[in-house]
């Protein structure tokens, strides 16, 4: 196999949508991979460059196993409820499209590593890339990358990957953070889009309002951790809706790195342990 440009990496257990994701994909002329790790297994044979990995453990760490397994220069975090080419948007190349601009971005800094592109997410049918900030709708506040490209070596040996205490979500947000503390850049690439399937993919209340599963269940909580690491006021302000309080441009607790152990795919690591299960 010729050397792969682009890892997509991701927590996955609906396996019926795999090979939708998997499809979106094919437009694409750079070579890329797929690793999805999770606690279900796929009842269907994989193509060759998609590698699905057996794990029980919480999300966030089975993101950080598959970080391990991914083989391309760049690696992006991503769910298997995206669609790479949805039919409303006509991009059948967005990884190329992506992948160029990381380029750009990283010849500009002087080949520096230290660069994320986000894709732009049609989320339901609504373009909400302006919505995705550290404070969620408030253009003042650090971009996010919900499904970031970014170099490979540098996010798991330098930064060190996604932080352990991390449950099921925020930990891409922790490492927007962390690469622009790191005198990194963060940008959109507007023409790179991608679809999620929000309500088709995740359970819902019986009146439709919300998300019903697990992975919102912890959103407080992975909040908590992420605000405790950069709001020097602590963890509740997003909440209060107050518009003035200070990010750390510095991290305020050091990163605590997920650990290669024998068991890794059985055993939660971080503070709440045997949580997801």
């Amino acid at each position: 196999m010729k050397d792969i440009q682009v890892s997509l990496v991701a927590s996955a257990n609906r396996f019926q949508w795999w090979m939708r994701f998997y499809n979106s994909l094919k437009g694409n002329k750079l070579n890329w991979e797929v690793v999805f790790v999770g606690d279900k297994r796929p009842d269907f044979t994989l193509p060759d460059n998609f590698k699905y990995i057996h794990a029980t453990v919480k999300p966030a760490q089975c993101y950080q196993i598959g970080f391990w397994e991914a083989e391309g220069e760049l690696i992006s975090w991503t769910a298997d409820d995206a669609d790479y080419n949805h039919p409303t948007r006509n991009c059948p190349n967005s990884l190329d499209i992506a992948y160029e601009a990381w380029k750009k971005l990283e010849e500009e800094n002087g080949n520096d590593k230290k660069s994320i592109i986000a894709f732009r997410p049609i989320e339901d049918g609504g373009d909400v890339y302006r919505f995705h900030h550290f404070f969620g709708g408030w253009d003042h506040t650090p971009t996010m990358a919900p499904f970031g490209l970014l170099h490979r070596d540098y996010f798991v040996n330098t930064l060190g990957g996604y932080d352990a205490d991390f449950v099921s979500g925020q930990s891409e947000n922790d490492v927007v953070m962390r690469v622009l503390e790191d005198g990194g850049r963060v940008e959109i690439c507007m023409d790179a889009f991608l679809y999620v399937h929000h309500r088709q993919v995740h359970p819902r209340t019986r009146d439709g309002s919300r998300e019903d599963n697990k992975f919102r269940d912890w959103y407080k909580t992975d909040r908590k951790v992420l605000e405790d690491c950069w709001i020097p006021a602590g963890y509740g302000n997003y909440e209060k809706d107050n518009k003035n309080v200070e990010i750390s441009k510095k991290r305020l607790r050091p990163v605590k790195r997920f650990e290669k152990t024998n068991d890794v795919t059985t055993v939660t690591q971080g503070i709440y342990k045997g949580m997801w299960t």
